[in-house]
């Protein structure tokens, strides 16, 4: 009886509670890209050819353990030995050409894909069993970059149909998901690398920041990886630097928002300056672009849009003399606990915007109503549509941000300019200096066509427990790693 306790405690403190703002949707490897699946999934559940190291954002070996360019439009990946996925089936060539292959399926609705491969041809081949070749139909110096985001899999994976969840070559296994409740994870003996600290992980879910912080400093849980500034204690907060920029994503292919004066009259009424301290942390930075200025091509000739509503009026008085149907409903789509203060934070937002004039309608949905409403095909009828979208540049590269969102064929793109297409596509395929400028030269180019409102970027806080130690970095809105975590 002795040796039995002994072992149930000793379990016990190799086990930790993370708790989540919400239950996650699908643990697909190929829906890892959306922040609530990621985080349980993205380097717990699956891994990816390469890595991004979160301390120095160099790229690293993970599934391959070398890579090559062999010329301008073709990359050779070396997989590493003696890797298993969790069903025991071994990683082989054909197993990743089949994940890469997935990825990209078209009849699989596949944030991945949308997210990170918007454009662009890519051939597979497994040229023996350990070596993969990717080819492009254009230069893409960057393609080692995007391996990281393809989590691999086996071949036992159904093609065309999104699964709950998938074997894959973690630190961790999928030991349990009762819905509404709780995802369990197990630490996975067969895993390649090494071995974790954390026995298990639970991820559970409470919508408000405050109880999620509560849970923590009274030990019910061990981590909550995003609180409200409200509610950070100086014993158990943490301030980190948060990779999520923040926009207003406009329906520019219905009126009233097919005129650019609308738009921009948008952009004038919000009163950024009144909203950081209040229903924005103070430590959040007003944001000109849908990524941080340390990413390249960034450009600082970009407008920073000042409140002036008075001149947002003016323009809606200039369109809706031209006949432009200004009074229109304009559906304003909010994500339920989509980030700590949201609630007051959309609130605000429709409150600035019904000031200057415009017709609008604040309505809440689920995480995965918003994501499909936000991808192609949109819905054929609807209504003049605003999100507030968060978007989470951690790759470094605006190659993984504006060709899906700004680009023709992009799927959550709204726009289709030939000239900004010429543009993404020379710089998706430059390097060095030639790269930045052709960056610089799309962002000015997105300015003049204005699909959307841009915000904020954001900063994160964390509630860490007594029994933990855990540094947050900028992926940790994207990824709760529990091999990152030490047990004290």
């Amino acid at each position: 009886m002795t040796l039995a306790l002994a072992g149930t405690v000793n379990a016990q403190e190799t086990d930790v509670t993370i708790v989540l703002a919400s239950e996650p949707v699908s643990l697909d490897p190929c829906m890892t890209a959306a922040n609530d699946n990621g985080r349980v999934a993205l380097g717990n559940i699956f891994n990816g050819l390469t890595a991004r190291n979160p301390e120095t954002g160099a790229l690293e070996p993970a599934l391959a353990s070398s890579w090559t360019q062999l010329d301008g439009n073709k990359w050779e990946f070396d997989l590493r030995d003696g890797v298993t996925f969790h069903d025991g089936s071994p990683l082989d060539a054909e197993a990743v050409k089949y994940s890469i292959e997935r990825t990209l399926n078209e009849n699989l609705t596949c944030e991945t894909r949308t997210k990170f491969f918007a454009g662009g041809e890519y051939a597979v081949e497994a040229a023996d069993a350990d070596t993969i070749v990717i080819t492009t139909d254009a230069t893409d110096p960057i393609l080692p970059l995007k391996m990281a985001n393809v989590m691999i899999h086996p071949t036992s994976v159904p093609f065309d149909e999104l699964q709950r969840t998938a074997p894959g070559t973690g630190p961790y296994v999928l030991d349990d998901w009762a819905a509404g409740q709780r995802v369990l994870l197990t630490r996975y003996d067969g895993y390649w690398g090494e071995t974790p600290e954390v026995a298990t992980g639970k991820f559970i879910w409470r919508s408000e920041s405050s109880v999620r912080a509560a849970m923590v400093t009274q030990g019910e849980a061990d981590l909550a990886p995003s609180i409200a500034v409200q509610d950070v204690t100086e014993e158990y907060g943490v301030a980190y630097p948060n990779a999520e920029s923040t926009r207003l994503n406009l329906d520019m292919l219905t009126p009233p928002l097919d005129d650019r004066r609308i738009r921009e009259a948008i952009a004038l009424a919000i009163d950024r300056d009144a909203m950081l301290g209040t229903v924005m942390s103070s430590g959040a930075e007003k944001a000109t672009q849908l990524y941080h200025p340390t990413t390249i091509g960034w450009s600082d000739e970009v407008t920073m849009w000042e409140y002036d509503p008075e001149r947002a009026r003016a323009l809606l008085d200039e369109a809706k003399a031209d006949g432009v149907p200004i009074d229109a409903p304009i559906q304003f789509i909010g994500r339920i606990g989509h980030f700590p203060g949201a609630k007051d934070f959309h609130e605000v937002i429709a409150i600035m915007l019904s000031d200057v004039g415009l017709n609008v309608e604040l309505e809440w949905v689920e995480a995965a109503v918003k994501n499909r409403l936000q991808v192609k095909p949109f819905e054929e009828g609807r209504r003049a549509q605003i999100f507030v979208d968060q978007h989470d540049n951690t790759s470094g590269d605006p190659v993984f941000t504006l060709p899906s969102r700004y680009g023709s064929e992009g799927a959550q793109s709204k726009v289709a300019d030939p000239e900004l297409d010429q543009l993404l596509k020379e710089a998706a395929g430059a390097t060095g200096e030639a790269r930045v400028d052709a960056w610089k030269a799309a962002a000015a180019k997105i300015e003049e066509i204005l699909p959307d409102t841009m915000l904020f970027h954001m900063v994160g806080y964390a509630a860490i427990g007594d029994g933990i130690e855990y540094t947050p970095t900028m992926f940790t809105n994207s990824s709760v790693q529990l091999a990152d975590i030490s047990l004290k």
